[in-house]
């Protein structure tokens, strides 16, 4: 065998020992790696839900209907002007100085009725004092009493004539109203009668 030859097989056998050492030394240094790279948890992530909340002022808890709270006639009234008090307490004692005349205070307002008739109401919408009477709307001049005809309303059916009362000329045309109301009724006055405090009364239904 000649020199080359040996030269040449020596080289060969040095590469492939090399070439086997880094093949060695390359799994060695994965299998570092890997028992050194820190472990990860895996996170659950649960879905995000919404919760929903109504506010309400109150709720009905047998079957959740939303209940309205209204704000009764009598507190109302307390909370109007001193001279809208003072109307309501002429047109109420108009009223329990008649005759067979019943009044019934309720959240909604003050009733009168003559026997099971119902012949008038007192109601507050807003700030402003509303007088119901049942009289027919057509009955009068619109240019002076101002009526509105609310007989469309289930509440009005049997007191449609409504006038509001905000001024002492309203007062006047309010009592003048209810003199006719009493003219076309046949309801009498009581021989005697003391007026009554009716914001006292008020007061007392609260």
């Amino acid at each position: 065998m000649s020199t080359v030859m040996i030269v040449l097989l020596c080289i060969d056998v040095i590469l492939l020992v090399a070439l086997g050492a880094y093949v060695i030394n390359t799994i060695l240094n994965k299998d570092k790696e890997v028992e050194s790279a820190p472990v990860v948890e895996k996170k659950v992530v649960k879905p995000v839900v919404e919760e929903e909340v109504v506010a309400t002022e109150d709720e009905d808890s047998e079957d959740d209907r939303f209940v309205v709270k209204r704000t009764p006639f009598a507190e109302k009234m307390l909370t109007l002007d001193a001279k809208t008090q003072i109307y309501y307490e002429k047109i109420h004692n108009a009223f329990k100085a008649l005759r067979k005349i019943n009044p019934r205070i309720s959240s909604k307002g003050v009733s009168y009725r003559l026997g099971r008739e119902l012949v008038a109401k007192i109601s507050v919408r807003g700030k402003t004092m509303r007088l119901h009477l049942a009289l027919n709307v057509n009955d009068f001049a619109q240019n002076i009493y101002f009526q509105k005809d609310l007989s469309d309303v289930k509440a009005y059916v049997e007191v449609p004539f409504m006038v509001k009362v905000k001024s002492d000329r309203g007062l006047k045309k309010a009592l003048e109203l209810v003199e006719a109301l009493c003219q076309a009724k046949a309801i009498e006055k009581k021989t005697r009668f003391v007026e009554i405090d009716a914001i006292a009364e008020l007061k007392e239904k609260i």
